[in-house]
């Protein structure tokens, strides 16, 4: 029962880079059927999520779209690999779990600060509201960081308990 447990717990990764593959995948079904309902639904449910992560991978030099289409791909199914059989992955997942949480981390921390316009310049008195809570407004968002959060502290357990057995 808790391997199965862990092993849920440990593919909290796979689901942050499906979820950002899916990202990379609605640009250029947006891009083709730009009058299409569903484009836009998945598109914007996602871009809360992973705009920033993705925007920083795109901002490569020569990662393109499909490039990073094929990333995403491998970086899931790598994940998916190394939380079916963690003993022969213990660094590569704790690796894979930590930059999975860096890009989670970082999508959260910005969505923190967003602001739309220029209304703290013009109108600096009229700027209502606390923008720290934002992220918990977007269920997606929370589900894959606590998500992501919880691998990791999986694979930190697992660090700990093969360096506590050595």
């Amino acid at each position: 029962m808790w391997i199965a447990i862990f092993t849920m717990m440990r593919l909290g990764p796979s689901l942050a880079y499906a979820i950002a593959l899916l990202f990379v995948l609605s640009m250029p079904l947006l891009e083709s059927h730009p009058s299409s309902a569903f484009a836009w639904w998945l598109y914007m449910t996602i871009l809360p999520v992973m705009r920033e992560p993705i925007y920083l991978l795109l901002a490569v030099p020569g990662v393109g779209i499909w490039s990073a289409t094929v990333l995403l791909v491998l970086a899931s199914i790598f994940g998916i690999r190394v939380a079916v059989q963690p003993q022969r992955h213990h660094r590569s997942g704790f690796i894979h779990a930590h930059i999975a949480l860096i890009a989670t981390g970082l999508s959260v921390g910005k969505a923190a600060v967003a602001q739309a316009g220029l209304s703290d310049f013009a109108l600096p008195q009229f700027q209502r509201g606390d923008w720290s809570f934002l992220p918990l407004a977007q269920p997606l968002g929370t589900f894959l960081f606590i998500s992501v959060f919880l691998a990791c502290i999986c694979w930190h357990l697992t660090v700990i308990k093969r360096a506590i057995s050595a």
